[in-house]
């Protein structure tokens, strides 16, 4: 029988849930006011069913149960029904192990993938992705007379891919206790699924497997690590490695690994995983190309790809660091057109950005910063290093250059108080050294006593100037270290702000903090003075002359630098520091920007002897706010270097050194200069690095400073090139104004030392990367004047192995070094010829066939001819190695 709309049937729970009370039942009673009455219905059945309604309302009011009923039938009522044919399906989630493209349902199933990585909503760019299939989905309508009665349901409930966080205040307290441990994040460039961490509280690193257990962490972060079971992960990662090899697919990062069936399992001593990102700068920026697809494994055919849907929600964003995850980009930060012309996209650098990156996603999503330009350029691939090293271009922004010139740059009479003005003192200040426009710190000398010396150290205060929580204190912590590229220099504060406020030049009025030290003729410190001051330079020396006549502050220098060399010989003999010379690759770049010329030099006298004085200031420095601030100094500092590191060394001297020193003895005995070059890098290489703490985070026993022999060092001889001299100045000034910390809560001390420390390990990396950059650049010029061959001979020194065939070159000429494999590649001639490492005799055998077999060995410093050549057309340069056969 065909029922009309007043037909429709009314179930008592549903009607209880707006009919409840007399106003409820008028409301009920007007909401069907107007419609036509039931021609099979009587006028006595609807009262007697009125009557059996309220009946019920009365009844359920003391009836929880009948309630929860309710709201389940509330709930499935708002439930879409979904249709199960071909044409309508639904997409399961993807096992974390399982390839792309496996978990679908049906043949039609890649059509949804790209919809199904952004699904999440954007919070700051409001992304809403609907499923294709509920286009066609025919939705039944709620009846109006039950309202919705239950909270919306949030538009995704995907299942966690990731585990949560643990909050950082948590995971602060759980490393002082040891039960979690922290350090920076090194992901394996080789295959991403290994990773590893280095922790100073253990004697090993942690070793950390797969995606998952990274828990969203990125390579260079800092994180808080928890211990697991070694078996466990271990089992975990071979069982995984050899469903891989049976099926031909690659790792959960995309990178291709290879298993062999019998390969000995080697266990590391620990394993764990990720809880808790510690630091991480605050806008990652990288740089990649865009693809309008997915990149699938190199296990599947080029032509294959993964398509989204005609009108795609997002676009990828593919980093050139393959250490990185593949970022999903919302469709609106793509470029103009991108969609019609995608292909054309494919040889053209961006900058990128990671946004957030839910634990229900597998991909981080994110959004474009800027264009770099076309792959192959030398200034593309020198932005493509500062991005992938998260490093802010040299120009700033108009705040900051606004901030910078309301700084007031007289002295003004407030700021003389509490200050010793040195200009009216009989001692002469000047600077010393190669550079006369960023001079930070300038000198004095006088002689008090006989047999005595009392040396000025005075650093020009920033801290005065960059005041707390002010622009330029963002944007220099954001910075925190000054970057020397070879083709620029990246500061942390305005170039012109630092020149008319900042650097110690000749006449100019300068605030700062002196340090003076009284000396014997021995070099011995007997005591030193820590204040405020007022300075006036005199005058710049570039280069102390050893004979002729002098100028007063000439021979002040005389002097100062016979004392360094006394003061270098005690911290050497009696601290057992380390020489503090250094050698560095000068380039002279041409009009088109091109290396032309490439020079290694060594470090001037003057520059290496002064730091003997910046070490003896910094000491003092350090022992003055740890004094005051026993938990919140912010210090530095180096651990002592284990001898097992240096084992090939010492095979090579044929002795057994029980300290560095010892070992940097026999290296300066060496009378093969380039072989004395190549023992000093990998020295170098070896010893731990330098870290910024907070006093309360480390025990007193950590403290020193083993290259610079000091037992406690806090850095603040270097504020216009390092955030962390700026937060030490500030210290220093509170503790000579009288004050001291307030509570002994370290976490935002410890929070400057994660971020300072993160920055200097980029900073390194990213000077050392541009040098490498330019030496493939100098290479390839070189290469093109041999046109047949278009390579360049040059000879190197091993300095290292790795099992089973690599070999490490370093070039002395270049300050290069570069590992190669020892394959038919690398020995052109014969498909044959090879290379096998034994590690026991840490030797390599090479072997050569031509009419017949012969043998060359490889051990740590042997001199090997290559040819070299480069291939520029890339997003980094890359290094092709050949080794040349010599009898």
């Amino acid at each position: 029988m065909q029922l009309g709309q007043a037909d429709v049937f009314h179930h008592p729970l549903a009607v209880s849930d707006t009919a409840a009370g007399n106003g409820e039942a008028k409301k009920e009673t007007e909401h069907h006011k107007g419609r036509r009455p039931s021609a099979t219905r009587s006028v006595e059945s609807q009262k007697q069913r009125r009557k059996s309604i309220n009946s019920f309302e009365s009844r359920q009011k003391n009836d929880q149960a009948v309630q929860s009923i309710q709201d389940i039938i509330g709930d499935i009522k708002r439930i879409p029904p979904v249709s199960l044919s071909d044409d309508h399906f639904w997409k399961r989630g993807r096992r974390h192990s399982e390839p792309h493209g496996r978990h679908m349902l049906s043949k039609k199933a890649d059509t949804l993938h790209s919809i199904e990585e952004a699904k999440e909503k954007d919070e700051n760019e409001h992304i809403e992705l609907v499923s294709p299939s509920e286009e066609h989905m025919t939705r039944r309508n709620r009846s109006k007379s039950v309202p919705n009665t239950l909270p919306p349901i949030e538009e995704s409930h995907r299942k966690a891919i990731y585990p949560s966080y643990l909050d950082l205040s948590e995971a602060l307290a759980a490393i002082r206790q040891r039960k979690l441990f922290a350090g920076v994040l090194q992901i394996d460039a080789q295959d991403s699924s290994d990773a590893n961490v280095e922790c100073d509280e253990l004697d090993a690193s942690i070793y950390i497997y797969g995606s998952r257990n990274r828990n969203r962490a990125l390579h260079g972060d800092e994180v808080a690590v928890e211990l697991v079971n070694v078996e466990d992960m271990m089992n975990e990662k071979y069982a995984k490695m050899q469903a891989r090899k049976f099926r031909q697919i690659p790792s959960d990062d995309d990178l291709p690994c290879s298993f062999e069936t019998n390969e000995t399992k080697v266990y590391p001593k620990y394993c764990g995983r990720v809880v808790c990102i510690l630091e991480r700068p605050k806008n990652m920026i990288f740089s990649g190309t865009l693809s309008l697809y997915r990149p699938l494994s190199a296990y599947k055919k080029p032509t294959t790809t993964e398509k989204p849907h005609a009108s795609p929600k997002i676009i990828w964003f593919i980093p050139i660091n393959k250490r990185l995850p593949l970022v999903a980009v919302p469709i609106k930060f793509a470029p103009a057109e991108f969609i019609k012309y995608h292909e054309e996209y494919k040889n053209r650098i961006f900058v990128g950005s990671i946004q957030r990156w839910p634990a229900s996603s597998l991909h981080p999503f994110g959004k474009i910063v800027k264009e770099v330009g076309w792959i192959g350029e030398l200034g593309v691939q020198s932005g493509v290093l500062m991005a992938d090293h998260h490093i802010k271009d040299t120009s700033f922004s108009d705040t900051v250059l606004r901030a910078a010139t309301t700084v007031p740059k007289k002295v003004t009479p407030s700021d003389r108080k509490g200050r010793r003005d040195f200009q009216k003192e009989n001692i002469r200040i000047f600077t010393i050294g190669s550079s006369e426009r960023d001079a930070e710190v300038a000198f004095s000398v006088s002689v008090p006593e006989k047999a005595t010396f009392e040396i000025g150290i005075h650093v020009t205060d920033v801290a005065h100037y960059v005041r707390e929580k002010t622009t330029l204190d963002k944007v220099a912590r954001e910075r925190s270290y000054a970057i020397e590229l070879v083709e620029q220099t990246i500061p942390i504060l305005p170039s012109n702000f630092l020149e008319s406020h900042c650097y110690l030049l000749p006449n100019r009025e300068r605030l700062a903090f002196s340090i003076l030290c009284r000396f014997t003729e021995n070099g011995t410190l007997l005591h030193a003075w820590v204040g405020r001051s007022i300075v006036r330079s005199k005058g710049h020396i570039k280069h102390v002359d050893t004979g002729g006549e002098k100028s007063e502050i000439e021979s002040d220098a005389s002097i100062l630098l016979n004392l360094c060399r006394k003061l270098q010989r005690n911290r050497m003999e009696h601290e057992h520091g380390l020489s503090l010379a250094k050698h560095y690759v000068a380039f002279k770049l041409g009009k088109s920007g091109y290396p032309e010329e490439i020079t290694r030099m060594d470090e001037a006298d003057e520059d290496v002897l002064m730091n003997e004085l910046l070490i003896i200031a910094n000491i003092e420095v350090g022992q003055k706010i740890s004094s005051r601030f026993p938990d919140q100094a912010l210090l530095y500092r180096q651990e002592q270097p284990k001898m097992s590191a240096f084992s090939m060394i010492q095979s090579y001297l044929n002795s057994q050194c029980d300290s560095v020193h010892d070992l940097m003895n026999y290296v300066n005995e060496e009378k093969d200069h380039k072989k004395q070059q190549a023992l000093n890098y990998v020295i170098s290489k070896c010893l731990p690095k330098s870290k910024f703490f907070s006093a309360g985070s480390v025990d007193i026993a950590k403290y020193k400073h083993f290259m610079y022999g000091a037992p406690l060092y806090a850095l603040s001889t270097e504020p216009t090139r390092n955030y962390a001299s700026i937060i030490t100045q500030r210290q220093l000034m509170i503790v000579l104004k009288g004050g001291q910390q307030e509570t002994d809560n370290f976490d935002a001390i410890d929070k400057v030392a994660r971020h300072c420390n993160a920055t200097l390990a980029a900073k390194h990396s990213a000077e050392r990367e541009s040098k490498r950059l330019y030496t493939a650049a100098f290479i390839y010029r070189q290469s093109l004047k041999d046109m047949r061959n278009k390579n360049v001979e040059a000879e190197c020194l091993v300095v290292g192995f790795q099992v089973p065939d690599i070999m490490f070159l370093y070039f002395p000429t270049y300050d290069l070094e570069l590992p190669v494999a020892c394959n038919e590649k690398s020995m052109p001639g014969h498909a044959s010829n090879k290379g096998v490492y034994d590690a026991d005799k840490q030797k390599m055998t090479l072997t050569w066939h031509f009419d017949k077999d012969d043998i060359q060995t490889v051990s740590f410093l042997s001199t090997v001819s290559v040819q070299l050549s480069v291939d520029m057309q890339a997003a980094t340069p890359v290094f092709f190695v050949k080794l040349l056969y010599k009898k």
